[in-house]
């Protein structure tokens, strides 16, 4: 029996129990944000947690293959195979329809799904070759919902499954979108309860780092990505580890040796020399505008990425977003490699104490990006887009270490003094509910032997505003007693007699009276 395998009840590492609080906590993000992306136009859609691997595409932030940091299956269900152009099934040498078990993988962001969504409502002009550059219809949608990683460092804050609240415009090429992106997310975290100096936004456009990348030889993609990755950590490992990084390597604090990428001293020197002038700067977004024109030289690339920086500075500034609220960032890179326009991220100010009473940061809530090419690889068309998401569970866990989350309110709880009268207690539910009040009925154990004192804390550990107490001689005389447990809590730590805090939070109420005065405690 010792060897034999055993059962023990465990979450996979990553993921998590969602408790009342946390769920609270997490709908008030999405409700409060969505009603602001709804305020710009957005409507909700909703797409499956499973998709087509190769709809979803290759776009994890430090992988290059779809089977890395994404959950992925076989579909135990056989399909056809569908030809190169998509217009037929593939046949093998008997003219016999290939089948095969395709691959399905967990989404791991919400922005593959809506390029999927939006290839598909154009898959028939697409194949009749009646869409082309420019047509495309506009979309603007906002959706919410987990999403699903392989995270092998999982940080505070960071899960492998997790929530994210997405808006995007699919259709418009304007940069305006993209300033507008910025006017939603410093309005939807407000509407969250987040003041302006809890939170800046960062924008980059990846324009101006490849156009410099192009500068200086490097033009294939994997290139590109690897050097992007390395410059993404300079908050993390600073200017002197970029150095170590994109040169011979570097041992980390554990002893572990980094690989470098091996490029020449003079190259390196070159990035430096760039990302120094910025990597701790307080420019407004003016003088980042005129830094980077001086920087980048006559490469067309990164006058187009400046160009369209300036446009959406001229539309913030029209907008009343202060610089430093929106602040220009050229050292900011952001994971994904979809990404090939202007890009946000949304860093939080906050600190918090660590469980060793070290001061830590929770760093990035929010993120986006311009990602013009994505839906090409499903319908073959250049389809311009852009959106943001919010991390609805990194920007939960910065408001619980910030101590600013809250405790869910529970119902308002019946307590059974009387096994016989459960009929009456089921009548006043009813009558409670109808008002408009969330109200549970005690099934504990030992419910009808008066043992009130468990009740009162399983009242206590759901935070239950109210409990209604109704006996016998009560209930002859036509009268509930109801005890404002809100009350009792807020008033608990100036009030130690416990007659006069029963005085005070415990009131006698006609049973025709009931459903009104618990209204009235309730909305005080």
């Amino acid at each position: 029996m010792d060897n034999k395998r055993g059962l023990v009840p465990r979450k996979i590492k990553g993921f998590r129990d969602i408790d009342a609080n946390l769920n609270e906590l997490r709908w008030n993000i999405i409700n409060k944000a969505s009603k602001v992306y709804q305020s710009y136009g957005f409507e909700h859609l909703d797409t499956p947690i499973l998709e087509y691997a190769e709809c979803l595409g290759k776009y994890m932030p430090d992988e290059d293959t779809v089977d890395k940091g994404v959950y992925s299956f076989k579909n135990p269900e056989i399909e056809p195979v569908f030809r190169a152009d998509g217009k037929r099934e593939l046949r093998d040498a008997d003219n016999n329809v290939v089948m095969d078990h395709a691959f399905l993988s967990m989404r791991y962001d919400l922005t593959a799904p809506l390029s999927r969504v939006y290839a598909e409502r154009l898959w028939t002009r697409a194949i009749k070759n009646q869409l082309v550059e420019g047509t495309a219809p506009l979309f603007r949608r906002y959706q919410f919902g987990p999403v699903f990683r392989y995270e092998t460092k999982l940080d505070p804050g960071r899960f492998r499954q997790f929530w994210q609240l997405d808006f995007d415009t699919v259709g418009s090429s304007d940069v305006a979108s993209d300033a507008e992106v910025c006017m939603i997310l410093s309005d939807a975290l407000k509407a969250i309860g987040l003041a302006q100096s809890d939170f800046k936004i960062r924008v980059n456009n990846r324009k101006i780092l490849k156009g410099f990348l192009h500068g200086q030889g490097i033009t294939t993609p994997l290139q590109e990505q690897a050097i992007l990755r390395v410059i993404d950590k300079l908050d993390k490992i600073g200017l002197r580890g970029i150095e170590f990084e994109l040169g011979k390597g570097r041992k980390d604090k554990s002893g572990a040796i980094i690989p470098g990428l091996g490029l020449d001293e003079k190259m390196v020197s070159n990035f430096l020399s760039f990302f120094e002038i910025f990597s701790e700067s307080d420019m407004n977004r003016g003088q980042v505008i005129e830094a980077l024109g001086e920087k980048i030289g006559n490469n067309e690339v990164s006058k187009e990425g400046l160009q369209e920086l300036n446009r959406i500075n001229s539309v913030l500034a029209e907008s009343g977003l202060s610089d430093e609220a929106v602040l220009f960032d050229p050292t900011l890179v952001r994971g994904m490699a979809y990404y090939t326009g202007p890009i946000f991220e949304v860093e939080s100010t906050q600190f918090y104490l660590d469980h060793k009473g070290r001061e830590r940061r929770v760093g990035s809530i929010c993120g986006g990006g311009r990602y013009d090419g994505l839906v090409k690889q499903l319908l073959g068309v250049n389809v311009p887009a852009t959106g943001a998401s919010i991390g609805v569970d990194r920007l939960a866990e910065l408001l619980t270490l910030t101590n600013r989350g809250g405790t869910a309110q529970g119902p308002l709880l019946i307590t059974v003094l009387d096994k016989e009268m459960m009929p009456e207690y089921q009548k006043i539910a009813k009558e409670l509910r109808e008002g408009g009040v969330n109200t549970e009925v005690y099934y504990g154990p030992n419910q009808g032997f008066k043992k009130l004192k468990k009740q009162l804390s399983y009242a206590d550990d759901k935070n239950c505003p109210i409990i209604i107490l109704l006996g016998s001689d009560e209930f002859e005389k036509g009268v509930v007693s109801v005890r404002d447990l809100k009350m009792g809590r807020e008033i608990a730590d100036e009030v130690t007699d416990k007659k006069e805090w029963r005085a005070r939070v415990q009131h006698e109420v006609s049973r025709t009276d009931l459903v009104s005065f618990v209204n009235q405690l309730l909305n005080k």
